[in-house]
C-alpha cells in the first residue's frame, strides 16, 4: 500500500507522497514512500492455498498490492531491497507468466461494449507475455492464453483480477436489457478458470463487494476468501504503528513549525486518529486502520489540512442514495445491527434498488466504506462510521440528495460552517433554517421519525463539525452536542415548543456540567442553545442562547 498524495512532494524527513499512481514498480524506482505490506504478500505467495479473494473499500491499496503481487511473481528481487519479503524470508522470487485483469472503467453502454472491453483487457494480458491470440468468446481467449503460456514457459500461470465488482456497480449495468447479458458474460469467464485450475499457480482477485457463491460465482467454489480474515486485519490501509512509523518525522517537522497548535504530538495524532481511522475489517481482530489515501493526502507537501479527502476521490452516490432505505435518525445516532451471514450471501449481480434489502443495504455501505465493524459477537456485528471523515463525507452526499437544489444547500453548508468556527450562532442557525426549507420537504414525505432532529444533525455534520446525537449525561441526554474547533454548542431541539422549554431543560439536567473541565483544559467555550422547530412552517421558529466562557466555567 501506498501512503500518498501528489507526486514529487518531497520534505526533509519523507519520501515524497504519491496517491495517483498504483504501480508498485513506478513507487520503488521513484523513491516513493512505500508502506511495506509484502510480509501479507509473503503470506499468500506461500500458502498451501493458491485461490483467494479480498473485498475492500475504494482506494485503500488493493490496486497497488495486486501490482507488488505481479512484480513478485514476475521475479523482480531487485523491486524489493529493504522490504520484508527480500530481507526477512528466503523466498526465491521465481519468474512466472502473469495475466493481470483490471477491470475498472470497463464500458458498458452496450452488449458489444462489454464484450469489447473484456476481450481488450485479455487481448493485453496476452500481449504483455509476448502472446497472439484469436479475438473470440472471453472465456476461450483466455483458455487459448493460459495454455499457450504454459506450454511457452513450462510453467503455471498467476491470474490477478483487480476491482471484479466494477462491471456490476456501475449503474449502466442496471439497464434491464443488459443486466442478464454482463452476468452470462462473466459466469462464463469465471467457468473456464476453475476448468483450468490444473495450470494456475495463483489466482488472487479484488473488489469492493464480497462476492458470494450464488450466481456469476456459483462455479468458483474454489476461492479463499480472506475479506475477513484476523491475519489480514492490517493488510490494507495503515496501522497506528505504521501511521508513526512512517510518517512520524513528518508529525515532528510538522509541529516544530506550527508550535502551539496542538499542544503536544499525542494530541496531534489523537485529532488524526479521531479525523481518519477506525476502520475495522474483520470481527476476530480488534486492528484498525487508517484509510491511506486520506493520510497520504493530509501529509501532502506537510499541509496537514483535516479534510475529507476520501470523498473527493469519487462518492459512491448509489449506496448513500440505497442508504435511504433504512432508518436515517438511527443509522446516523447508532451502530446498526448485521448478521454475519448477511455479508456472504450478498449477490453482487443483482444490485439494483429494487431487490435490495435493509440488510443489503448495511452490508453495501460495509462494502463502500461508509460503514465497518464497530464490535462484534459469534453471530454478527455492530456497523458504524469509522471516523469523522466518512461520516461528514456520508451526511453531506445524503444532504445534497435530498436537498431541492444542491447548489443553494452546498452553500447554506459552506456559510454554516463559517459561522459554526466563528462562535456567529445566529449566523448558524440562518443557514440551518436556509437548509431545513432545502430539505425538509423530501424527508417529511418519507415520514421519517424526528425529521428535524434528522435535519439538525445532517447539517452539522455536514458543516465538518463532531456531532454526538443523543448525548448522554449523568442526568438525561443532550439531543446535539456540535464542536467546531473552539466552539462546543449543547443543542436541545423541540418540536412546537418554545426555546424557554429547551433552554430551561438544559439548565435543569446541567447538561454543560459533562464539559466544564474539558472547556477549560482545551480554551473552548460552551453554547447553550435551546431551539424550537416549527412544524407547520418547517422552520427554526424560535433559539436562545448563553455562552460560558473558559473563565466563567
Amino acid at each position: 500500500m501506498s501512503s500518498n498524495a501528489g507526486e514529487n512532494n518531497y520534505t526533509d524527513s519523507m519520501k515524497g507522497i504519491i496517491t495517483d499512481r498504483f504501480s508498485f514498480e513506478y513507487f520503488i524506482t521513484n523513491d516513493f514512500l512505500y508502506v511495506d505490506k509484502t510480509m501479507y504478500a509473503y503470506e499468500l505467495v506461500e500458502s498451501d492455498k493458491n485461490f483467494f479473494f479480498v473485498s475492500r473499500p475504494r482506494r485503500f491499496g488493493k490496486s497497488l498490492f495486486c501490482s507488488t503481487l505481479h512484480s513478485i511473481f514476475d521475479g523482480r528481487k531487485d523491486l524489493f531491497k529493504g522490504l520484508y519479503i527480500a530481507e526477512e524470508t528466503d523466498y526465491s522470487f521465481e519468474k512466472y507468466p502473469v495475466i493481470h485483469l483490471d477491470f475498472s472503467k470497463m464500458s458498458l453502454l452496450s452488449e458489444q461494449a462489454a464484450l469489447n472491453a473484456l476481450q481488450k483487457r485479455i487481448l493485453g494480458a496476452a500481449e504483455d507475455n509476448g502472446i497472439s491470440i484469436e479475438r473470440d468468446s472471453p472465456s476461450e481467449m483466455l483458455d487459448d492464453l493460459i495454455m499457450k503460456a504454459t506450454r511457452a514457459t513450462g510453467k503455471q500461470v498467476v491470474i490477478i483480477i483487480d476491482e471484479f465488482d466494477s462491471p456490476f456497480t456501475s449503474k449502466i449495468s442496471w439497464k434491464p436489457e443488459l443486466i442478464e447479458y454482463i452476468r452470462e458474460l462473466f459466469n462464463e469467464f469465471y467457468k473456464s478458470i476453475k476448468a483450468d485450475s490444473a495450470y494456475i499457480r495463483f489466482f488472487f482477485m479484488t473488489g469492493c463487494v464480497r462476492l458470494s457463491n450464488l450466481s456469476i460465482f456459483s462455479a468458483m467454489n474454489n476461492l479463499y476468501d480472506i475479506s475477513m480474515d484476523r491475519r489480514f486485519a492490517g493488510a490494507f490501509g495503515y496501522t497506528e504503528k505504521e501511521l508513526e512509523d512512517n510518517f512520524g518525522e513528518g508529525m515532528d517537522e510538522y509541529l516544530e513549525a506550527n508550535p502551539g497548535i496542538y499542544g503536544s504530538k499525542e494530541v496531534f495524532i489523537g485529532r488524526i486518529r479521531d479525523y481518519y481511522d477506525g476502520y475495522r475489517f474483520s470481527p476476530r481482530s480488534d486492528i484498525k486502520v487508517y484509510n491511506p489515501v486520506s493520510i497520504g493526502r493530509f501529509f501532502d507537501r506537510l499541509e496537514c489540512k483535516f479534510d475529507n479527502y476520501w470523498e473527493k476521490t469519487g462518492v459512491s452516490t448509489m449506496a448513500v442514495g440505497l442508504a435511504r432505505r433504512c432508518n436515517l435518525v438511527s443509522l446516523l445516532s447508532e451502530n446498526s445491527s448485521l448478521l454475519l451471514p448477511s455479508f456472504s450471501s450478498f449477490d453482487i449481480s443483482l444490485i439494483s434498488e429494487a431487490k435490495l434489502s435493509r440488510s443489503s443495504v448495511l452490508a453495501l455501505l460495509y462494502y463502500a466504506g461508509y460503514l465497518t465493524i464497530a464490535d462484534s459477537d459469534d453471530d454478527g456485528v455492530e456497523l458504524g462510521f469509522p471516523n469523522m471523515e466518512i461520516r461528514s463525507s456520508f451526511i453531506q452526499s445524503l444532504s445534497l440528495l435530498y436537498a431541492d437544489n444542491g447548489d443553494d444547500a452546498a452553500g447554506m453548508i459552506i456559510q454554516g460552517a463559517k459561522a459554526a468556527r466563528r462562535g456567529d450562532a445566529e449566523k448558524m442557525i440562518d443557514s440551518l433554517n436556509e437548509f431545513c426549507r432545502q430539505s425538509s420537504g423530501q424527508i417529511i414525505r418519507e415520514k421519517l421519525e424526528n425529521p428535524y432532529h434528522l435535519i439538525a444533525h445532517m447539517f452539522f455534520v455536514a458543516c465538518g463539525c463532531r456531532v454526538t446525537a443523543e448525548d448522554s449525561t449523568s442526568r438525561g441526554r443532550i439531543d446535539l452536542t456540535v464542536e467546531k474547533d473552539k466552539h462546543l454548542y449543547i443543542m436541545e431541539l423541540k418540536i412546537d415548543g418554545t426555546a424557554d422549554e429547551a433552554m430551561k431543560q438544559i439548565k435543569d439536567r446541567d447538561y454543560a456540567g459533562k464539559y466544564i473541565g474539558y472547556a477549560r483544559k482545551s480554551g473552548i467555550d460552551i453554547h447553550l442553545i435551546g431551539i424550537s422547530f416549527s412544524s407547520k412552517e418547517r422552520k427554526v421558529s424560535e433559539w436562545k442562547e448563553e455562552v460560558l466562557s473558559p473563565g466563567s466555567c
